[in-house]
């Protein structure tokens, strides 16, 4: 569909309305680049942008391509000039001096307000020397089948187009029978990926488009079947769980969800897992736990089925529950240090410990913070010279341990 631009407004079918500009102001021959910007979603607006250049395409014909996303409402594009090497005008828009609607070329570039009437690509023209505007859609198709269990398409089901340089093209959800089809598109490399509820995505990747031919294609959906968890074993490690399992599912990348709760009912368990589990065959998931001596039940759940595996419960019994002590410093006698050993109970674990050294008369010799220590052993090593910086008699030491609200005393002998 082509117009020439007159002066004024004219409409051209549904199609686009188009403005004239008077070429006082440059020759066609001095024009060296044209870009085409608007506020179409699919052509950018960002001033001075490459990506807006139109090609020369000869008989001072230019063309851009491009991929409109949203069509329908009338929007508005312009063709901003460049001669010289620079770009003039400085400021484009509409004209006030011959009076609104009349865009001035030696002022600003003409401005259109096309509709567009469907997604996709199109290629928009402009003759710099006739002041013709058109516009028209590439030839290239990609047809295809979309093959199943079912005699017909699944419900649901959705074949996407996607596009090397602009990603996603266009979706469809209508078949005609099994068959679909994407026209209108430009030489390229591209992608299409079918899905449907109940079904493996498959993909074929690489298609080549050439103008004037439809390229043909053939997707097959395959019924997502519930995996088959061969082994599955928790264990307590550190501070959390290791869950650990073998799943078999025709080879395919499967997914699972990570369950749990303080007992062995389903519906009063939470997810754990951010994200999904992903893998073939062996996976491992380690579940952080916040009291160890919790017993945990977990479940795990198979994703996107239509009768998802669930496994479980595995039962990840709490560790047993250890006091808070302090063991007899070695060596003893010393001379000039001992290390003691210390024990930070279940119920204590994260609580500040603090150990006090003091003579028989009851005066603090030294005094230090130990910080947060988690359940489990620990040590410290005492050297009177060097922590309390000065040298101590040969004699009978007490050393205070206090963990949380924990008191705990054990008698030293430093021989010198």
């Amino acid at each position: 569909m082509r117009a020439t631009l007159l002066t004024g407004v004219l409409l051209v079918g549904a199609l686009f309305l188009s403005a004239a500009w008077s070429a006082a102001g440059a020759d066609a021959q001095d024009i060296i680049s044209i870009q085409l910007v608007g506020n179409f979603a699919g052509i950018t607006c960002e001033p001075d942008d490459t990506a807006n250049n139109m090609d020369p395409i000869g008989g001072n014909v230019w063309r851009k391509l491009k991929l409109i996303n949203e069509p329908g409402d009338p929007d508005t594009i312009h063709f901003k000039f460049t001669a010289n090497g620079s770009y003039m005008p400085e400021h484009w828009g509409w004209s006030f001096v011959e009076g609104w609607g009349i865009a001035d070329f030696s002022w600003n570039p003409p401005m259109i307000v096309s509709v567009m009437p469907d997604s996709g690509y199109w290629y928009f023209y402009l003759n710099d020397s006739t002041s013709e505007y058109w516009l028209d859609r590439p030839d290239a198709v990609i047809e295809g089948i979309l093959e199943s269990d079912q005699p017909d398409v699944p419900a649901g089901a959705i074949v996407s187009l996607y596009s090397t340089i602009d990603g996603h093209v266009i979706s469809c959800s209508e078949f005609d029978g099994k068959a679909f089809d994407f026209p209108n598109l430009p030489v390229g490399e591209f992608a299409v990926q079918a899905s449907a509820p109940g079904y493996i995505n498959t993909e074929i990747t690489g298609i080549m488009t050439s103008s004037g031919n439809a390229e043909q294609v053939s997707l097959e959906l395959i019924p997502v079947t519930a995996v088959q968890v061969t082994t599955a074993d928790c264990e307590r490690v550190g501070g959390g769980v290791v869950l650990s399992w073998i799943a078999y599912c025709c080879g395919e990348t499967v997914g699972f969800d990570i369950y749990r709760s303080d007992s062995p009912d389903l519906t009063s368990a939470i997810r754990r897992n951010e994200d999904p589990v992903y893998g073939i065959t062996s996976f491992n998931w380690f579940d952080e736990c916040e009291d160890p001596q919790v017993d945990r039940y977990y479940w795990l759940v198979e994703l996107d089925a239509v009768d998802p595996t669930i496994t479980g419960p595995l039962f990840a019994p709490g560790l047993p529950g250890i006091p808070s002590s302090i063991g007899q410093n070695y060596p003893n006698p010393f001379n000039p240090a001992t290390t003691i050993p210390f024990t930070v109970g279940s119920a204590e674990s994260g609580s500040r410990v603090t150990i006090i050294f003091f003579d028989v008369s009851g005066r603090t010799i030294a005094r230090h913070d130990l910080g947060s220590r988690s359940a489990g052993d620990h040590s410290y090593v005492w050297n009177p010279a060097l922590s309390s910086g000065r040298s101590i008699p040969s004699g009978v030491y007490y050393c205070r341990l206090q963990i949380g609200k924990q008191v705990l005393t054990r008698k030293m002998i430093l021989l010198r």
